[in-house]
This record gives structure tokens, C-alpha cells and sequence, in this order.
């Protein structure tokens, strides 16, 4: 049986090192992937109107309109989302434009 006493230190400093390198590339390799999925997501158009006492902003992926939101003159905005793809719009517990998700069915062309 070997004491600690008998390993050479430096091989005992190499472990720290080879430990962290492995768990570095073991994350690199699995944050790649959602990486290039967001990447390809492409940007909205937004289209920007006034509509009597309210603004509406249109978001279109692939010419697909999916969101509206809607900013009244006196009230807090809220957003339309068509969640399918079947144009009927539903009020959406999202807050902000930087919340929105481009659903599955806008990204076909």
C-alpha cells in the first residue's frame, strides 16, 4: 500500500488542473448546441401603428404575424400571441417584447 507521502507532488498539483479542464469542456460541449439554436432564430420585423387611442406594434417572423402588442394611451401594454398558427390571438401573460418566443409554426417559410 503507498502512503501519500510516497506520490510526488507534482502529480497530486495535475489533478486540480485535469479536473477543471475536463468540466470546462464537458460545459463547452453542452452550451454549444442551445447556442446555435438561438443564433438561428431570426429577428422579428415589427411593425409599428397608431390606432386611435392606442399603439399597436405587429411581430412577424417569415411574414407570419404571431404577437401584437398593444399600448394603450392610459394603461399598461399587453400582447396578443397566436400560439398555432390558426390567426386567432389570445392575451399573453408576457410583460415585455424581450419575453416573446417565436412559436415553431412562424419559422416555416
Amino acid at each position: 500500500m503507498r502512503s501519500t507521502a510516497s506520490i510526488a507532488p507534482h502529480s497530486l498539483l495535475r489533478l486540480p488542473t485535469l479536473l477543471a479542464t475536463g468540466l470546462l469542456l464537458a460545459v463547452t460541449a453542452l452550451s454549444a448546441p442551445l447556442a446555435v439554436a438561438e443564433s438561428e432564430t431570426p429577428k422579428p420585423q415589427i411593425t409599428s401603428r397608431q390606432q386611435d387611442d392606442r399603439q399597436l406594434r405587429e411581430y412577424r417572423v417569415n411574414g407570419h404575424l404571431y404577437a401584437i402588442e398593444i399600448i394603450p394611451k392610459g394603461g399598461a401594454p399587453f400582447f396578443l400571441l397566436d400560439s398555432d398558427g390558426n390567426g386567432n390571438f389570445i392575451k399573453s401573460s408576457v410583460t415585455s417584447a424581450s419575453q416573446l418566443k417565436v412559436p415553431g409554426w412562424a419559422l416555416k417559410k
